[in-house]
């Protein structure tokens, strides 16, 4: 992504607020004690990526959302959330283990077995603007990608077998809007969208999501969210991740 572009989306960001109704464009948020929120969840993101293997070019590492449980070797994921009136912060972070391959004829005209370890961390602050019918905070701050790749190609009539490993981190610094809707006593909805830019990476990220307030101190999750980050140069690179989530909140 390209330093045009990440203004051109941290514009569309601003108009997005902008274009709130006027009625929803209340006080902002008053209480002044900290508020906690932890919340596991799993996210079964479906992958797909180009893999730059040389001899074998158009090859695509492809996990689907229905296969990714059969691929997941282990998978570790939570936020932590503080707020403290119209100010708040966020930690997010999941780590992902998979093994998939891809086999011709059995074997016998070669493939490749793809061990892929995953760890994206975010850490955000945030502001709310606006506190009303539809509640929307500003975002900013860092996400770090980490992925380790290890692929073993099987002899095949293209060439001898051989093995593959590159393990890359990078930061993006990003920015982004949340907006939350309660719907009723118990329901609300939640949408965030952030673009991301670093040394050598871009990304964006969307989530569409909802929230069920179980009890006054815990609250279920569920919805949609869609990742996706380029990397240069890297072994597995254009990587999209996009799934449904499952999880709880638990207020302290």
């Amino acid at each position: 992504m390209s330093a045009r572009r990440f203004m051109k989306s941290l514009s569309a960001c601003a108009a997005a607020l902008a274009g709130l109704p006027a009625a929803a464009q209340t006080t902002l948020a008053s209480s002044n004690d900290w508020q906690f929120e932890f919340a596991p969840y799993l996210w079964l993101a479906g992958i797909k990526s180009d893999l730059k293997l040389g001899p074998l070019p158009g090859d695509t590492l492809n996990v689907s959302s229905k296969g990714i449980l059969e691929a997941l070797d282990f998978g570790a994921m939570g936020t932590l959330e503080a707020r403290k009136g119209a100010w708040g912060g966020l930690v997010d972070v999941q780590y992902v283990k998979l093994g998939v391959g891809n086999q011709l004829a059995g074997g016998l005209l070669g493939g490749y077995n793809v061990k892929f370890e995953q760890t994206i961390a975010t850490l955000a602050g945030f502001y709310r603007v606006v506190e009303g019918p539809v509640a929307v905070d500003v975002v900013g701050g860092l996400r770090y990608v980490n992925a380790k790749t290890n692929v073993d190609i099987a002899p095949s009539p293209r060439g001898f077998g051989r093995q593959l490993e590159e393990s890359t981190g990078s930061t993006d610094g990003i920015v982004g809007v949340r907006a939350i809707v309660p719907v009723g006593d118990k329901w609300s909805l939640m949408g965030w969208l952030d673009v991301g830019e670093g040394g050598s990476t871009s990304s964006w990220q969307a989530i569409a999501g909802a929230s069920y307030q179980y009890s006054p101190t815990t609250s279920l999750k569920f919805g949609y969210r869609y990742l996706d980050y380029r990397r240069d140069d890297a072994l597995l690179d254009k990587v999209a991740m996009g799934g449904f989530y499952f999880g709880a909140g638990f207020k302290f």
